[in-house]
């Protein structure tokens, strides 16, 4: 019986750095290599600690909008309390409390001689009195009145209770 010859293939073995030097590994490529993963970390830090700042921002944003709806929700409260408190019955209330009594009866004054400056401001004389009276000039006595009747009720106005 004959057997057929076994044919093994023909293998050389390199050394290391025979492997090397054949895949291409210098240190030209090795250099390059690294220099492209450092700039990839560089980009990749960049990219992160921008994210991180937008992040930061959107928080913040969101902090001041609840804010701002906290406030606009104390107005409206504030608002509806005043308009609790300007009702007609507790101004009623409130100036019977502090002495104040309805009207009966109005009374209207008429005024003789009314000033001339007072009546550039808007005020006239009744229209009983005629424009005779009108043209007349106003003496310095009926001034000097009419300048403590209103200081009078401006310090009237002033005061609070």
């Amino acid at each position: 019986m004959k057997t057929d010859p076994v044919y093994l293939p023909r293998v050389n073995i390199r050394s290391p750095a025979e492997l090397r030097s054949s895949v291409g590994f210098t240190g030209k490529t090795m250099g390059l290599f690294l220099l492209v993963l450092l700039l990839g970390s560089l980009i990749g830090s960049f990219y992160l600690n921008q994210a991180s700042h937008t992040a930061a921002a959107g928080l913040d944003v969101l902090r001041l909008t609840g804010e701002r709806e906290q406030r606009r929700q104390e107005g409206a409260e504030l608002r509806k309390r005043i308009s609790e408190m300007e009702a007609l019955s507790n101004v009623k209330s409130r100036a019977e409390a502090l002495g104040f009594v309805e009207a009966d009866a109005v009374e209207y004054l008429s005024v003789d001689n009314l000033p001339s400056e007072l009546s550039h401001a808007g005020i006239s004389a009744s229209p009983s009195l005629g424009d005779a009276h009108q043209d007349e000039p106003a003496s310095e006595e009926t001034v000097a009145w009419w300048g403590e009747v209103i200081a009078r009720f401006e310090s009237w106005m002033n005061t609070r209770p």
